[in-house]
């Protein structure tokens, strides 16, 4: 019976869902509606682990993500394929328009462009850095005006391990476009040079962007220790 409501339902272009009883992910939902969000550029994708997750918890409208690694990005264009609402673009998203050299961790999903800590190391020994590519770099000031259309409600999902504030620095033309940003903050330094959590925080709010909700991120798992938390800023 339950299967032939939601077909049912399908049919006159409804969907049904269940909502998700986190109280994080409840809170997350609600500010996306609230701010009318209907378009995500997803900066550092990987293989498109938010946007599924996204995707899941009904958000249909439209993602664009920027993965720069190139057999990561690769895997990433497999897994949205069948997803017409769903770009990939292979560059990473930063400060300037060129090219640099990211560090490639084992696990792919820590690789930064930025030299790693050992803090971040004896936490996660998975993520340790086994070669380095090439990779292209643009600003979202750049690209913006390629998915951008008016009308459109932009939130920017920022996951590139440390290069958080350069991202944000190569976005503030763009400032007007753009609703709110999700992003990693670290508590301590865990990429040499990236901007720490209180610093990142103001630059942030003097934009007019308000920190409106935080997640609990990486930790130490043998120390308990808090290393990075994820923070929801809208304007």
């Amino acid at each position: 019976m339950r299967k032939l409501v939601k077909n049912v339902a399908q049919r006159f272009g409804y969907d049904i869902l269940h909502l998700p009883t986190d109280p994080i992910v409840r809170q997350w939902l609600d500010l996306i509606n609230a701010f009318q969000i209907n378009l995500i550029f997803d900066v550092g994708a990987n293989t498109g682990q938010f946007g599924r997750r996204a995707r899941t918890l009904g958000y249909s409208g439209e993602l664009v993500s920027f993965e720069p690694i190139a057999d990561t990005h690769q895997q990433l264009q497999t897994n949205v394929a069948s997803d017409p609402n769903w770009k990939t673009v292979h560059c990473a998203i930063g400060h300037y328009d060129g090219s640099t050299e990211i560090n490639v961790s084992t696990n792919s999903y820590s690789s930064s462009i930025l030299d790693m800590l050992p803090v971040h190391i004896e936490s996660a020994p998975d993520a340790v850095y086994t070669r380095q590519e090439t990779i292209r770099v643009q600003k979202i000031d750049s690209i913006i005006d390629q998915y951008y259309r008016p009308g459109k409600n932009l939130y920017v999902k920022i996951d590139t391990q440390g290069f958080e504030r350069q991202v944000f620095e190569g976005s503030r033309q763009s400032f007007n476009k753009i609703k709110g940003f999700q992003m990693e903050l670290s508590l301590q330094p865990m990429y040499e040079g990236e901007t720490l959590m209180d610093e990142m925080i103001n630059l942030l709010r003097e934009e007019g962007y308000k920190l409106k909700l935080i997640d609990s991120g990486h930790r130490n798992y043998e120390t308990g220790e808090l290393l990075q938390v994820e923070g929801y800023f809208f304007r």
